[in-house]
C-alpha cells in the first residue's frame, strides 16, 4: 500500500531572492538543517535551501506536532 504524503503551502524566498513570492508545497517531515532567526527561517528541502517567514515556521511546527 502506498501511503500519500501530507503536504502544506507555503510561501518562501530562495536563496539569492530577495523577496517572497514563490508557494510551494512541501512534506513537513523533509525538512533538514533549519536555522531559526528573528525573522525567518532557513532550512533545506529535498537539497534546495530556503526562506520562510517565522509565521510559516510556526504553521509547520504546528503540522508536524499534530502529525507525528
Amino acid at each position: 500500500m502506498i501511503k500519500k504524503m501530507k503536504k502544506i503551502d507555503v510561501l518562501v524566498r530562495f536563496a539569492n531572492e530577495g523577496v517572497y513570492y514563490n508557494t510551494i508545497s512541501i512534506n513537513p517531515k523533509k525538512i533538514e538543517n533549519p536555522m531559526v532567526f528573528t525573522d525567518e527561517v532557513f532550512f533545506t528541502i529535498d537539497g534546495i535551501r530556503v526562506a520562510v517567514k517565522k509565521e510559516y515556521w510556526k504553521r509547520i511546527e504546528q503540522w508536524i506536532g499534530k502529525n507525528n
